[in-house]
């Protein structure tokens, strides 16, 4: 039996569990124990988890749902799964089930990892977590893992009256209940504990960094499956938009026919009061650089983000906490004299070529929504001077350095550029940039 000790980041427990599950030899039996679940954590292990459960693996998840801390979100995806699946929870005041364990169980050999480390993003990969790994040698250490089992039996093996099976009757009064909070409501509980970490007065650094390392770079289906349901969930907000505007403008008209009050306008949409479904944590974002009418072929200073991946990510760009409110008039020529509403922020960020070190310059770039044009731009006078149609860049969000975001463009054609393209998709909108997260 040989003991190893994890203090995470630095050596990552999911990056650990992930071998294990992918060893050549195919696990006997996986079983994941959790006091909470988020719905990143869990896709990121669906398919793989799956494969085995269909090559004959036996798979069983337990999750609690104490303290909000799974999701409705995450309740509904594992119900759909075919394998064993786990609710554990004592109703009983004051108690909550908190235990957070892994095994995976070979012929030879098994791996038991017991720690600190929560199902989800921080606790596998990005957070400070204690764990220690257990491996057992095959039969010599049998005794010994047969008594773990039975010592944790209360949670691999859960029962009544606390531990339940979760399928579509238990998931549709779990579903009802207002204790287990939707992903919604789940991130807005987060960014309230978060709180205000500004302090009055000079600003002063009251603690330390150190660079740690990131979670790996998320599946291709984690991404497409959080990028279609936001995209769903924008296109209904419009439906309910267009609907109000429509019973608006004819309560508008009857009341002009009957000669009285026109009724209340319509307040405007304020784009901060979208709340996402679901929420990623990127590493970086890719985007393909497009020209605009009358462009003439050349890159505009400015770049359109589409909107469903600003609400994908919103800590990965700052939103909406980082952005101030500024009102300008339209300038220029074409001015109309009309309120034009801006959110915006400027960090410093570097730009350079890949490939090009005479093309690396660190400045200010603008960052901002547009309330008249719905749509989320950045703004670089030096991809206007480098980059042509087709470009693709990768936009980093850095930490314990001198800018706040890292831009490297790739020119059309290079290595670099097909790596990145074979991670983006199209935009749900009429344009046809290509755009991905890793």
């Amino acid at each position: 039996m040989k003991v190893h000790f994890i203090a995470q980041p630095q050596e990552q427990l999911g990056t650990l569990l992930n071998v294990a599950l992918n060893s050549a030899e195919r696990p006997a039996r996986v079983v994941l124990v959790s006091a909470f679940a988020s719905l990143q954590a869990v896709l990121r292990l669906k398919a793989k988890l799956i494969e085995l459960h269909e090559a004959g693996t036996t798979v069983r998840v337990v999750v609690g749902v104490d303290m909000g801390g799974t999701s409705k979100e995450v309740l509904k995806e594992l119900a759909t799964w075919p394998v064993e699946v786990f609710i554990f929870k004592n109703r009983k005041g004051g108690v909550t089930f908190h235990p957070k364990l892994y095994v995976v169980e070979f012929a030879k050999t098994a791996e038991v990892f017991l720690g600190s480390n929560n199902l989800t993003d921080g606790g596998l990969y990005g957070n400070y977590e204690g764990a220690v790994q257990v491996t057992y040698a095959l039969p010599g250490d049998a005794a010994e893992l047969a008594r773990a089992k039975t010592e944790l039996g209360k949670f691999i093996d859960p029962a009544a009256p606390v531990g339940r099976k979760l399928d579509a009757a238990y998931l549709a009064l779990l579903k009802m209940r207002k204790d287990i909070p939707d992903e919604m409501e789940a991130r807005l509980r987060r960014k309230v504990a978060r709180g205000n970490t500004l302090i009055e007065g000079p600003a002063v650094d009251v603690f330390g960094f150190e660079d740690t390392p990131r979670p790996p770079a998320l599946p291709l289906a984690v991404k497409n499956v959080v990028i279609a349901a936001i995209q769903h969930q924008m296109a209904e907000q419009d439906k309910k938009k267009a609907a109000v505007r429509a019973s608006a403008k004819k309560a508008a008209k009857a009341a002009a026919a009957a000669k009285k009050p026109a009724p209340a306008a319509v307040p405007e949409d304020d784009i901060r009061d979208f709340v996402p479904l679901a929420q990623i944590t990127p590493v970086a974002f890719y985007l393909e650089l497009t020209t605009t009418n009358g462009a003439a072929g050349n890159i505009p200073g400015e770049q359109r983000i589409p909107l469903e991946a600003l609400h994908a990510a919103h800590d990965f760009w700052g939103w909406p906490d980082e952005y101030t409110e500024s009102v300008n008039p339209r300038k220029g020529p074409n001015a109309d004299g009309k309120r034009r509403v801006y959110l915006e922020r400027k960090p410093r960020w570097r730009v350079y070529v890949v490939g090009d070190p005479t093309k690396d310059i660190i400045i200010g770039v603008r960052m901002y929504y547009v309330a008249a044009n719905s749509d989320f731009r950045f703004h670089s006078g030096n991809l206007a001077k480098w980059a042509t149609a087709g470009d693709l860049v990768k936009i980093t969000a850095v930490e314990g350095k001198d800018y706040l975001y890292e831009c490297a463009l790739a020119v059309k054609g290079s290595p670099q550029h097909q790596a990145w393209q074979a991670l983006c998709s199209p935009t749900s909108g009429k344009s046809p940039r290509m755009f991905g997260y890793s």
